[in-house]
């Protein structure tokens, strides 16, 4: 389903709290944006699936999956009808800067009936107190293994050949990126891997037909390769979208596309694993000084294998989290008239094709 739309996540846990940069899109020139509100289970996602279906052959499509429910859609971008609907409930919460102008507040709450969520509003607080507590174990998990990740990352930038990995960069940028003749490029921001309940993901990249993957155990040279390439991508005249991974005591570049020569730049490391034997693929360790990695082997080797558990323990809270909120969907989908719903997503359907020119 949806082969040919562009797939991200909207977000995900990080050590700061859940975190997006979709505000960026919302407030896109000319994007008019539906934030959906609503508890779980109330029809934000079948709503969001819906109309992606009515303009898959109509649009191209941009999807957004939710980090803690992979199947789960959190957003649809529709480019050409510049038409954004979003899931604005925590904890991805959005809001209406310029309402009416710009976005405009879908409210499933009418939706439901509150006397039935009333009969059994001790069960639903519960059961939310619940989720959160999984969330924030989650969250303590993933601040230690990015703690973990930063050292070996340190490790890493101290043994890099700085000036080799340059110079290979540059080398590569001119065989892949020709100049253009027009104005400089933009980099922006979404997110291609998460940490999810079926562990660190990455979404595809069926798109792109030139797949170069960075093989990088100590993070660092991907790091600095893959900024070396947005500038220059960006200096060029092209687009470049960067996936950031967050799971350091600051962010770093983990993945590179640039849509307009269908060339994506994927990092495996310790974190995401992405094969590396189906596609080209750049071995990181020549820019790395053999000699002062070795000095450091027990200290890498110890916190991969404590990295390692922190992920793990990670992915099972946020399985748990999924299952506290699969209960508490029962409770809303009972109380919910998805006649209502499915009023509420034709007439969007309804605005969004007034927005076409055919």
């Amino acid at each position: 389903m949806f082969s040919a739309a562009l797939k991200y996540f909207l977000g995900e846990s990080t050590p700061d709290g859940f975190k997006t940069n979709f505000e960026s899109q919302i407030k896109g020139d000319g994007f008019y944006t539906y934030i959906l509100k609503g508890g779980p289970g109330t029809g934000k996602s079948n709503l969001i699936k819906k109309i992606a279906l009515e303009f898959s052959d109509k649009d191209e499509l941009e999807l957004y999956y939710c980090s803690g429910d992979p199947l789960s859609l959190d957003a649809l971008v529709l480019k050409n009808a510049k038409t954004v609907i979003v899931d604005g409930t925590s904890p991805h919460v959005f809001d209406a800067t310029y309402p009416g102008a710009f976005q405009s507040i879908v409210n499933l709450g009418e939706c439901w009936d509150s006397e039935t969520l009333l009969k059994h509003k001790d069960e639903i607080k519960r059961l939310t107190d619940e989720n959160a507590a999984w969330h924030s174990r989650c969250k303590r998990y993933i601040t230690a293994f990015a703690s973990i990740n930063s050292d070996i990352y340190s490790i890493g930038h101290s043994a890099l050949n700085i000036m080799k990995l340059s110079a290979f960069t540059s080398r590569m940028a001119k065989k892949l990126l020709p100049k253009k003749e027009s104005k400089e490029g933009e980099i922006s921001y979404k997110k291609l891997s998460a940490i999810t309940m079926d562990g660190y993901t990455t979404m595809p990249v069926d798109f792109y037909e030139n797949i170069i993957i960075i093989n990088d155990p100590y993070f660092a040279a991907g790091d600095c390769f893959l900024q070396g390439i947005a500038d220059i991508a960006a200096s060029k005249g092209y687009n470049a979208i960067v996936s950031q991974c967050c799971h350091f005591n600051s962010s770093i570049f983990e993945h590179v596309l640039i849509p307009e020569l269908k060339l994506a730049f994927l990092s495996s490391n310790p974190v995401n694993c992405i094969p590396t034997n189906q596609t080209k693929c750049i071995n990181a360790l020549r820019f790395y000084d053999k000699e002062y990695i070795q000095s450091k082997k027990h200290r890498i080797e110890f916190s991969r294998k404590a990295a390692e558990e922190l992920k793990k323990e990670a992915v099972l809270s946020l399985k748990n989290a999924k299952k506290i909120h699969d209960k508490m969907e029962e409770f809303y989908i009972n109380a919910v008239d998805f006649e209502k719903v499915n009023m509420v997503a034709q007439k969007i359907i309804s605005e969004i094709y007034s927005k076409y020119k055919f």
